[in-house]
């Protein structure tokens, strides 16, 4: 029993640490290079899962999980090959099963539940009176009314329970790092694509097209600020946050062009103003970046001249204005509910996915088309409370937590974002349920304005 508890605690020290993060990295890396991610996913998510029950961290899992969504966003049209294979899933069903056994799930009550909770109502509501109920009771419809209402105010109290400041290591600092090696991953992947389709790249020199570009760029947009918050520690990871940005740019997304762009020059200027301690190398920087750009402005905007292109051209943009327009005429044709999250008459314009919603790409057209009056009353409740929540837990990593929301929140203007349940909305809720329940952990406002020193970030 002893050797047992032993081995149990050498693994869970093994899962908080640098040497975890590699490992998921370097087992990323090589189904890439194999081609194999379909099976990287279930080997992943079987090492992921096994962290569940040797500890009852959740971080690990979470971390696990962002590395799994680097490489399986690569996976459209894989469906098949996945049913092919479910019997790699049985480790994963039987570790995920065990943790309800080893750990008694509890839940935690979080401020800013009642706000789901309206919302949750709001998509049940949304197409009463108009929607046919087929379109309704599908289980496509059944399945996101779930996840982003009911199952995610589930999924986050129990979350919320394991999202412990005590656990003998900083949490902002751990937090922060699960975020970076989805960067390195994301990284590495597009050097892969470049590589691989080089003499496409060097006919122009010029971002080249693939399909998970999107969710590439969310990704990275998500845990950008976060190599800000170990910046203040370590200044040298502010170049992490900067390879986050060059990273976006050879995306080739639209969305992560304009608001990738936006969300590093708030990083940089919150930490111009905050981060008084580097503040003379912040300066630096980005003089140094400034001149860097006006030097190699040809070249730069030759690289980036196919999303630039793809931005100018309007029928490019075609699809996403007639969702829009089209996501009007369903607000008028039932104003208070609006045709229902389930209603697919749209797919004309977009044909989304098998077994995933007709998006209108866009979170503000999203809700008032699907949920009306409704859906925005109850957003609008919701988004009070997380305010709240900020404010009353204002921090620097509180601020860092906020400013990763505000970039979901961005690309969500432009794609279906947050209202992709996984990994999307998900992780938009826990960085409140990590705000609520560990923000006050690492650096004051007042301490980083001061340039006061703090081992909690410093040095590490």
């Amino acid at each position: 029993m002893d050797k047992f508890r032993s081995a149990a605690e050498k693994l869970e020290k093994f899962n908080s640490s640098g040497c975890y993060s590699i490992l998921l990295f370097a087992a990323a890396c090589v189904f890439m290079i194999i081609d194999r991610e379909v099976i990287g996913v279930y080997a992943l998510a079987a090492i992921v899962s096994f962290t569940l029950i040797v500890s009852d961290d959740l971080l690990p899992g979470l971390e696990g999980l962002l590395v799994i969504c680097c490489f399986a966003i690569r996976c459209k049209n894989s469906g098949p090959e996945f049913f092919a294979l479910w019997p790699l899933g049985i480790p994963t069903a039987v570790f995920f099963i065990s943790r309800f056994i080893v750990y008694r799930p509890k839940l935690r009550r979080l401020s800013f539940l009642p706000g789901m909770a309206a919302v949750s109502a709001a998509i049940l509501l949304g197409g009463a009176g108009i929607i046919y109920w087929k379109s309704y009771f599908s289980p496509t419809s059944l399945f996101y009314m779930f996840s982003l209402g009911a199952g995610m105010m589930l999924l986050v109290s129990y979350i919320a329970t394991y999202l412990n400041p005590e656990r003998g290591y900083d949490f902002a600092h751990r937090f922060s790092m699960i975020h970076i090696t989805p960067i390195f991953t994301l990284c590495f992947a597009l050097f892969q694509e470049y590589a691989s389709r080089f003499d496409e790249f060097s006919q122009n020199f010029s971002v080249i097209p693939f399909q998970w570009r999107n969710n590439a760029a969310t990704i990275l947009m998500m845990c950008m600020p976060f190599a800000f918050y170990l910046a203040a520690g370590k200044y040298s990871r502010t170049f992490i946050g900067l390879l986050d940005y060059i990273a976006i740019l050879f995306t080739g997304s639209r969305g992560g062009l304009i608001f990738g762009t936006a969300e590093i020059i708030i990083c940089l200027t919150l930490m111009l103003i905050i981060d008084r301690k580097h503040r003379k190398y912040n300066l630096i920087t980005i003089g140094v970046c400034a001149l860097a750009v006006i030097l190699a402005s040809r070249i730069l905007v030759e690289i980036i001249s196919y999303t630039i292109q793809r931005m100018l051209d309007p029928d490019e943009n075609s699809i996403r204005i007639r969702l829009m327009e089209r996501g009007i005429e369903d607000f008028k044709a039932n104003p208070l509910f609006g045709r229902g999250i389930g209603y697919m008459g749209n797919r004309d314009i977009h044909h989304s996915a098998k077994h995933t919603l007709c998006w209108y790409h866009c979170s503000v057209i999203q809700v008032i088309a699907s949920m009306g009056i409704t859906g925005v009353a109850a957003y609008t409740f919701l988004n009070i409370q997380r305010i709240r929540c900020f404010i009353k837990n204002i921090s620097f990593f509180s601020l860092i937590l906020f400013t990763a929301f505000i970039g979901l929140e961005m690309m969500s203007l432009v794609n279906p974002g947050v209202f992709a349940p996984f990994p999307y909305l998900m992780f938009a809720t826990i960085y409140f349920a990590a705000m609520e329940c560990c923000g006050k952990s690492g650096k004051s406002l007042k301490e980083m304005m001061k340039g006061a020193e703090n081992e909690s970030i410093d040095n590490r």
